[in-house]
């Protein structure tokens, strides 16, 4: 704790916001001082479950129990940083959750995902995965009635058609991209290269490869540095699936490759190249067990959207080699850093539950033996469609599938699909502006 305390001293910080992933991968938590950040014993409602994201709770006490307990907070301090946007002396650090005797809190995702991890760990291997997060910049907008609009960049002009790729496209959002850098660079977030994408006011921003932990912390703290970096230059930032009616929708794309836990070999690639038996087991897995783990990769009622006319979004589980059209693609690449790219992730999902699920589905495979199918050489956009297209559908496959269930937990699981099925029920009941137009008065 010593070494906490100079750091905290060295940076002035007067205040540490304690942050919690929840289901949603929002940020939930509390703001202590300096003082009880180093020797506090710092408490959170295990509650913060069992909240959807119409901020309604969960009433089944056999998910939630109506005690309400307290669970105890652990820093993570290799997450600790200081939040650049706050204009105070306050420092942030993502917390592990821990029941009061000490034993780790199951239900969080960033629980999840090291449950995960471990079994890796036990097969001697060790995941790296890289992200590529897309987003919109979009005009402020109050009214939540309204539809979003790209935002107007430097120029004043408000972007109305696709400049996909541009470099004149990007540069209208430069102040913004300066801010974002400097608010990542300052929170420990290591990005490698950003693109204008295929939407007006689309962009989409690519991470480093690393640890899958670190990674879903870095995506994690990325979605909030975006928004406050938006702000910061007079406009938002949605990473919401499918914002803009007619636009392309955004992705959370994850590669994931692994490597041998001491020699840090590629396990996807053998000595002369070709893609190995591990691979083949992985992929296998993706394609098995992904459409019951769509609740994790598409979790909100929004993000099915995204694959209804499809614009360079896979609507099945095919793979491909440099195949934008699949669901898997494998870039062509030196063996050492053979990998497959999960397409089909939403922006809008939680982190920590996409990798977590994408390495389930692997893991799955590898314990298995499966094997993939025949890779797509042309577009399987011309091929049957196999992703659910709804979150109920989703989330009946997950309930439904045993052995994602057995890996997440029953209890997780259940809670997990109890909230969402609430989101359904409170979005079926609501009367969109498209109905009132076209059949309010017309049927």
């Amino acid at each position: 704790m010593s070494d906490i305390r100079a750091w905290l001293n060295t940076h002035q910080v007067k205040s540490v916001e304690c942050l919690v992933p929840d289901f949603h991968g929002i940020g939930k938590g509390k703001i202590i001082s300096a003082e009880e950040f180093i020797g506090g014993d710092i408490r959170f409602p295990e509650s913060i479950f069992g909240q959807n994201i119409l901020g309604k709770w969960c009433k089944d006490e056999d998910l939630v129990g109506i005690a309400d307990i307290d669970m105890t907070l652990f820093p993570d301090e290799a997450t600790l940083a200081v939040q650049p946007w706050s204009g105070t002396s306050t420092a942030q650090c993502i917390c592990d959750c821990l029941n009061k005797d000490g034993s780790v809190f199951d239900l969080a995702p960033r629980s999840i995902l090291k449950k995960v991890l471990a079994l890796y760990e036990a097969l001697g291997i060790r995941p790296l995965v890289a992200q590529e997060a897309e987003f919109y910049l979009v005009a402020k907008n109050p009214d939540p009635k309204l539809p979003l609009e790209a935002a107007p960049g430097i120029s004043g002009r408000q972007p109305k058609t696709p400049r996909s790729f541009q470099m004149e496209a990007i540069s209208e959002y430069s102040p913004f991209l300066e801010t974002l850098y400097d608010y990542a660079g300052r929170q420990n977030v290591f990005t490698t290269g950003v693109v204008h994408e295929m939407g007006p006011g689309q962009l989409e921003v690519n991470f480093k490869h690393g640890d899958a932990l670190t990674k879903a912390d870095e995506m994690f703290n990325f979605k909030r540095i975006a928004r406050q970096a938006a702000l910061h230059n007079g406009y938002l930032a949605t990473f919401l699936s499918k914002p803009i009616s007619g636009e392309p929708g955004s992705a959370m794309h994850l590669h994931q490759s692994l490597v041998d836990l001491n020699s840090g070999k590629n396990l996807f690639a053998n000595e002369d190249g070709s893609r190995s038996r591990q691979f083949n087991a992985y992929l296998g897995g993706l394609q098995k067990y992904t459409t019951s783990a769509m609740a994790f990769f598409a979790p909100n009622v929004n993000a099915y959207r995204r694959f209804d006319g499809a614009v360079s979004c896979p609507t099945n589980v095919e793979w491909g080699l440099d195949n934008r059209t699949t669901g898997f693609r494998v870039p062509v690449s030196e063996a050492s850093a053979t990998r497959v790219e999960n397409r089909i992730p939403g922006s809008d999902a939680n982190p920590y539950l996409v990798i977590a699920a994408s390495l389930a589905c692997g893991y799955l495979g590898l314990t298995e033996g499966l094997t993939p199918g025949k890779p797509v050489t042309d577009s399987a956009w011309d091929l049957p469609r196999t992703i659910p297209r709804s979150l109920r559908d989703s989330l009946d496959l997950l309930s439904q599938c045993q052995p994602l269930t057995e890996l997440f937990g029953e209890k997780f699981t259940k809670l997990y699909a109890h909230l969402k099925n609430e989101e359904v029920i409170a979005f079926s009941e609501t009367v969109t502006e498209w109905e009132r137009e076209h059949l309010a008065l017309t049927v």
